[in-house]
């Protein structure tokens, strides 16, 4: 074996492996240069790459590196191994698996153990393979890229011929056809055709959604975006250059990665007549939404989704510049780490809202004609989809519904569910079925709703929602909540027991802590009268939620009202599944902004302990060991960025987009950056109880384009 040195400290570096052998004609030369590149942080998620290649399924070479030693440092070349031509038609496969201690760790010295079995997971945190064969007098280039999307991921419980792309398990066997002969500019970014990733990226907007279902997005403000909702304002934010590149950031601000255009592991453009417009790879849709194709929890989540039409799209055999390439991975220009001391492990871990119910009850009647109507039922289907509710069951009752019985009100339990509370995603379809059965401009529909003089019951429908949600079944969910959606009988008290609906929300809230928020609806298309109806304050106020919502002349109070419903159903308190697995004082939370692209830290603050507790950052419940809170300004400030990121989704008709807060051991959080909200960290990692917050519009102006 020869050792040819290469003196490259930088991102990409090569491992040449080939064959050289000579006959009649003059030596020719047989190898792979395999390429390791990365965007993830160095050393805080790599200190260590262990290289194993084997030829027909022998071992050939093994050796584990050290990433960080006072500056970025990735393998050398080396060179070359000789074979027959009884087997250069065998598979040479590459393997390159990352680990967070150092090689120097006597601890893991057994897990750098040449062709040891590998569980990623711990200390091994990704491994990539490649397999292909050789191709005769062929020098080829073997990018190996070690992405962040296949961190945690194990793919070798699936097989040692698979590997992870994309957070996705598959087949290892890479087409060598399509491998490029070998050049030192594809490994380096010294040369004039690498990626300019600080000039492409100066100008990077928030994507705009096309499709939430495969994550198809587009450059706002360009012949590829989809069109906006009807009475939408224009969506403030313009896209220079008529190229497109992406960049997505993961677990709140903890890192970013610049994706090629390429199908497995990137983006590709579906239509060629809309060339700004793109859809993420399948594994990477994943991490949009959070969950596999088997259901099970994503390994790390995509918060922001950014893109830029000044370059065209970056290639995956296109390198990061020199410069680029080491700002990736959190080095200044002579390869020095801005954290040169993470400690091991730096694993973010999504916070999760506690449990929580939400019974929607509307009514069923001729006045309800418009809420019916597909633009009336949009609001909820939006809102059903918020990827806040993901801990949030729905459920939906009719009133008067079957409670009817010969004029006045059936029995105790009359109101059953239209749709039995379950989680909000698997609720949506049923609630959107139930309303669509009842749109009076589709044929079919004729008697759906019931006639405009019918009583409306709505107090008996109350009594039996709140007698569902005190029931024990739902005695550990942290909050239980009506929504009452209508434009009559708010001071009703047609059922037995003399009680107006606000005497009942009254008893509910006191007795078993239940909310309920009012939402008017509009009659017909004349502009209502702008006064409230008889009783509906009353109601809100009784179940303890200030005041009605009122959406007879302003859709857009619609949206507010749920809006609303999210924030207190299911932001700024999380539960963790274990007391261990709670954060501890001195780690922070961290969130992405989708919309202002900005990462925003908060500190941990001792006396933030309740809900009610005035101050900025977060903290914990002192009576319950798994809960979290962010409190004051900090909750008002990411409120407001979930606000901005519902509504900027929403001017394309398309749920809103996720705002998943991540916890951080101490030393491991991503640096604040872009604009932050009232409440946000300035970047100190310290974990100091003092209120760290810088106020400024967090992006707003962008998200009212929705």
């Amino acid at each position: 074996m020869l050792l040819r040195k290469h003196n490259v400290f930088a991102l990409g570096t090569a491992l040449v492996l080939g064959t050289v052998w000579s006959g009649c004609e003059a030596t020719k030369q047989t190898e792979y240069v395999a390429g390791v590149s990365t965007q993830v942080q160095v050393p805080r998620d790599l200190k260590t790459i262990r290289v194993d290649v084997s030829v027909g399924g022998v071992g050939k070479f093994c050796r584990a590196y050290r990433v960080y030693d006072g500056r970025v440092q990735l393998p050398r070349s080396l060179g070359s191994f000789p074979t027959t031509d009884n087997n250069l038609g065998e598979p040479i496969t590459v393997t390159v698996v990352g680990f967070t201690d150092d090689v120097g760790d006597p601890a893991r010295s057994a897990e750098y153990d040449c062709f040891k079995a590998i569980n990623v997971g711990d200390n091994a945190r990704i491994l990539r393979r490649s397999r292909q064969p050789y191709v005769k007098d062929e020098i080829l280039f073997l990018p190996m890229a070690l992405k962040y999307s296949c961190f945690d991921k194990d793919c070798e419980t699936s097989g040692q011929d698979r590997t992870c792309k994309a957070g996705r398990c598959v087949d290892a066997a890479t087409d060598q056809t399509k491998l490029p002969k070998f050049s030192e500019d594809l490994v380096d970014g010294t040369g004039g055709a690498c990626f300019h990733a600080s000039d492409c990226f100066a100008s990077a907007v928030p994507a705009v959604v096309v499709d939430s279902n495969d994550c198809t997005y587009a450059l706002p403000n360009t012949p590829s975006s989809p069109p906006q909702v009807e009475g939408a304002p224009p969506n403030p934010i313009t896209t220079v250059g008529d190229g497109v590149n992406v960049e997505v950031t993961y677990d709140g601000g903890y890192t970013r990665e610049i994706l090629d255009k390429d199908e497995a592991e990137g983006f590709i453009i579906p239509d060629g007549t809309k060339p700004q417009r793109f859809r993420l790879a399948a594994g990477l849709c994943d991490m949009v939404k959070g969950i596999d194709p088997d259901g099970n929890p994503t390994k790390h989540r995509i918060t922001a989704v950014r893109a830029t039409g000044l370059c065209q799209a970056k290639s995956q055999l296109q390198p990061l510049c020199a410069a680029d390439q080491l700002a990736a991975m959190g080095a200044d220009g002579n390869g020095v780490s801005s954290n040169p001391d993470a400690p091991s492990a730096c694993n973010p871990v999504e916070l999760k809202p506690p449990k929580a119910v939400l019974m929607v009850l509307a009514d069923d009647t001729h006045n309800s004609d418009l809420f019916y109507t597909q633009a009336g039922q949009a609001t909820v289907g939006l809102s059903l989809s918020d990827p806040a509710f993901s801990k949030t069951e729905i459920g939906l009752e009719l009133f008067p519904g079957n409670g009817l019985s010969g004029g006045a009100c059936g029995p105790a339990g009359s109101f059953s569910p239209a749709v039995t509370p379950r989680i909000a995603s698997q609720a949506k379809a049923d609630v959107q079925a139930a309303f669509e059965q009842r749109d009076p401009t589709k044929a079919g529909n004729e008697g759906a709703l019931k006639p405009l003089d019918t009583p409306v019951l709505l107090d008996g429908a109350l009594g039996d929602a709140y007698t569902l949600l005190g029931s024990p079944q739902y005695a550990d969910y942290f909050r239980r909540a009506v929504l009452v959606l209508g434009n009559r009988g708010f001071d009703s008290n047609t059922c037995a027991g003399n009680k107006t609906p606000a005497d009942r929300a009254a008893a509910a809230h006191a007795a078993s802590k239940i909310d309920t928020y009012v939402l008017m609806l509009a009659r017909d298309n004349q502009l209502p009268v702008d006064t409230f109806l008889p009783g509906v304050n009353e109601l809100a106020v009784a179940g303890g939620t200030d005041f009605a919502y009122d959406a007879r002349s302003a859709k857009s109070n619609a949206q507010d009202a749920f809006q609303r419903i999210v924030n207190d159903l299911a932001t700024c308190v999380y539960d963790v599944a274990s007391a261990a697995e709670r954060p501890a004082a001195g780690q922070s939370l961290s969130y992405s902004d989708p919309v202002a692209g900005s990462t925003v830290v908060l500190p941990f603050n001792a006396s933030c302990n309740s809900q009610t507790a005035n101050v900025s950052g977060w903290g914990v419940d002192p009576t319950n060991d798994k809960r979290v809170y962010i409190c004051g300004d900090s909750c008002s400030g990411y409120r407001s960025v979930v606000r901005t990121a519902s509504l900027y989704a929403a001017q394309n008709f398309q749920p809103a987009l996720a705002v998943p807060v991540f916890a951080h051991k101490q030393g491991c959080a991503p640096v604040a950056s872009g604009t932050q909200p009232s409440g946000g960290s300035n970047g100190n990692d310290a974990g100091t109880n003092t209120d760290a917050s810088v106020s400024s519009d967090s992006g707003a102006d962008a998200g009212d384009g929705g």
